[in-house]
């Protein structure tokens, strides 16, 4: 199963130039663990919750004093349309997140996250079983 059927093309976006606030009322008024950082239409960055927890307790200051600037910059793991879910399962874990950008050349297309992954745990496994049964097929 391609990481195109199973992502979550609508996501959150922020701006480079915001206060965390902004992003945390994003990510609560909308129920999602992430929101995507851009700056002049470009992405820079994933920001997680427990990014923004952990700049809260570092800082020791109100939400709205810390700038989304002073988040590292770079989408350091993401993972294609076309790649496989077992792939994409594997850069979750090595990158320790829950959520992976879905880039396509320079377009970000959706997000894929641990839920989604689990979401579709029955048709990943169905779809690696019969994979392995043509494989066996195939090779005698």
């Amino acid at each position: 199963m391609l990481v195109k059927h199973i992502m979550t093309e609508q996501f959150e976006v922020v701006q480079r130039t915001k206060h965390l606030r902004e992003a945390v009322e994003l990510m609560l008024g909308n129920d999602v663990d992430h929101v995507l950082v851009i700056e002049e239409n470009a992405p820079v960055s994933m920001l997680t919750r427990r990014k923004a927890l952990t700049a809260c307790y570092k800082t020791d200051a109100p939400l709205s004093e810390i700038p989304i600037s002073g988040f590292s910059r770079g989408l350091e793991t993401r993972v294609g349309p076309n790649e496989s879910a077992l792939i994409c399962v594997g850069k979750l874990r090595r990158a320790k997140v829950d959520c992976l950008p879905v880039v396509d050349g320079m377009s970000v297309e959706g997000v894929i996250t641990n839920d989604d992954i689990l979401d579709n745990l029955s048709n990943i496994t169905e779809e690696m079983l019969e994979n392995e049964k043509r494989r066996e097929e195939w090779t005698g």
